[in-house]
């Protein structure tokens, strides 16, 4: 499917309601650890020399440890340095970045293929509905069990900010997705790190010799589907009609 539409977001990461850092001051951090000066990294990214000197006084002032700072002449010269700390702390911004861009990435197929009106070959999600069954609080989190149509029980982890906002209960029923691409398949039924688990019958095999587009009915109209390598689905020997297990992690639910 061709995208149609970009979901797009920045990150701020704030303290004390404070804008601390964000991608425009991560560039800063690093200019400055380029060039060696507050006025030559700001003209680098085309920036006043006020700002970039504001920004870098309220990261100071905001962070637990000085994030720039002098030196004074010596061998190899003297002028502005970033310290440690801001290299540890451009580390865990880009880490949580690359979190942000897969999360905003799952927000853009889901809503590309919600308004898509043509016949979609390829799922990148597979649509399910259940009724919560159980919801137990474990620190900043719930564990959801889900009960589908067909009796078997999944298991959701949710962040507890949004548990409240969508004031989930139980019995309530949900629609929710999971990505066809985190779905392990096997024949046997496997002891494996996933906490959810549906037996069915392989209903199709879509494959283009490189990926293989599996389709599998797991009874009362509950249909999943599954996208791994050709060669994984050679290697499994899979055939239409075949009983299958498919199992995904409780992270890989995404409840609408």
């Amino acid at each position: 499917m061709n995208n149609l539409f970009d979901v797009d977001g920045n990150i701020w990461i704030k303290k004390d309601d404070r804008a601390f850092i964000g991608k425009g001051r991560v560039e800063l951090l690093q200019n400055i650890q380029i060039h060696g000066s507050i006025s030559k990294a700001a003209k680098a990214m085309k920036m006043s020399y006020k700002a970039a000197w504001d920004s870098v006084d309220i990261m100071n002032k905001l962070a637990n440890k000085p994030l720039v700072t002098k030196v004074t002449g010596g061998k190899g010269g003297g002028g502005t340095v970033i310290t440690s700390h801001a290299k540890e702390l451009i580390q865990s911004y880009e880490e949580i970045s690359i979190l942000h861009k897969n999360y905003f990435s799952t927000l853009e197929n889901s809503f590309n293929e919600q308004i898509n009106d043509t016949i979609e070959t390829e799922p990148a999600f597979c649509r399910l509905t259940g009724n919560i069954s159980i919801m137990k609080n474990i620190n900043d989190n719930y564990e959801i069990s889900i009960k589908l149509k067909n009796d078997q029980i999944l298991t959701s982890i949710e962040n507890k900010k949004f548990v409240i906002e969508k004031n989930l209960q139980i019995n309530d029923e949900i629609n929710f997705l999971i990505e066809t691409n985190t779905i392990i398949l096997t024949k046997k039924n496997q002891n494996n790190s996933a906490r959810n688990k549906l037996l069915g019958k392989i209903i199709s095999i879509h494959n283009d010799e490189i990926n293989a587009n599996i389709t599998i009915d797991c009874g009362e109209n509950i249909i999943i589907h599954s996208k791994i390598t050709s060669s994984s689905c050679k290697k499994l020997e899979l055939k239409k009609d075949n009983e299958i297990y498919a199992s995904f992690k409780a992270y890989n639910i995404i409840i609408l």
